[in-house]
């Protein structure tokens, strides 16, 4: 069992530590990172690979359209031990601003997931990474969520990861909490209200509303991954940030009408 006492400490750091590394891989990921994404997916090339989900041939967002390629970069460490393949769906075509914006994010936020595994994985056994996306289109946002699994060999369970990147397609600029609404620690405090209210019926844990937890606080690190959908909000939430799993609330836009800044309803729009 001292192994297995190992592992555990291990996945509780890794856990921590991408909770901590993909805060700011959020809706605020941005082209500044573009280094990060080089830097970690090494020199494999990007070549178009199968998915669990398909990707859209095209999608349009405030009257551009945009054709959709999904597209892989994997590697492995110097001894083989651990090897990951990051998926990302980029887009060409619509503005170009908007386009070089997003793939310059989504690289980005997949690399950020990865990092911290590459550097807290447990030496002993065997590793794999992998990211899912899934891309979307709204009327004023074009919008990627990516869902990391590290899987190690021999440990009890996978550990999973999760980030969003949201990017207003009449602007080419991230939108971000801050963004989103026009004071932005009333914002967090609504959405803190509203997970109170909604996690416990969606996953069936807790009673309802749930008390105060440092995972419902009006925190920006906790409601930093989040898209736009035509029923309002969906929040994803981290491994451990309540329980094991990554659960998803959706916050309908009735409840953050009157803190939206303006021009963000358009968000709601498909």
């Amino acid at each position: 069992m001292p192994h297995m006492a190992s592992y555990s400490r291990r996945g509780a750091v890794l856990v921590a530590t991408l909770s901590a590394v993909l805060t700011a891989c959020g809706g605020s990921t941005g082209a500044s990172s573009t280094s990060a994404a080089t830097t970690s997916v090494g020199s494999s090339s990007a070549t178009a690979t199968p998915s669990a989900t398909t990707a859209p041939a095209r999608g349009v967002s405030n009257g551009a359209t945009y054709t959709v390629t999904r597209s892989s970069a994997g590697d492995a460490t110097a001894d083989g031990s651990g090897r990951w393949n990051l998926v990302v769906d980029t887009i060409t075509g619509g503005d170009p601003r908007v386009s070089e914006a997003f793939n310059s994010a989504v690289h980005a936020s997949a690399a950020a997931q990865l990092a911290p595994v590459r550097r807290d994985a447990d030496p002993e056994g065997t590793w794999t990474f992998d990211t899912e996306p899934q891309i979307s289109f709204s009327r004023a946002a074009v919008s990627e969520l990516i869902t990391g699994l590290y899987v190690h060999v021999p440990a009890a369970h996978p550990t999973s990861s999760v980030s969003t990147v949201v990017i207003d397609s009449r602007s080419a600029k991230p939108i971000t909490l801050g963004e989103l609404f026009t004071d932005k620690q009333a914002g967090l405090e609504r959405l803190s209200q509203q997970t109170k209210a909604l996690l416990p019926t969606v996953s069936g844990v807790g009673p309802t509303p749930m008390p105060d937890e440092p995972g419902n606080a009006p925190e920006e690190a906790n409601f930093a991954n989040w898209i736009p959908t035509p029923a309002g909000l969906e929040l994803h939430f981290a491994d451990y940030q309540f329980f094991h799993g990554l659960p998803t609330i959706t916050v309908p836009w009735s409840a953050l009408d009157d803190l939206l800044a303006p021009g963000m309803d358009a968000l709601r729009q498909s």
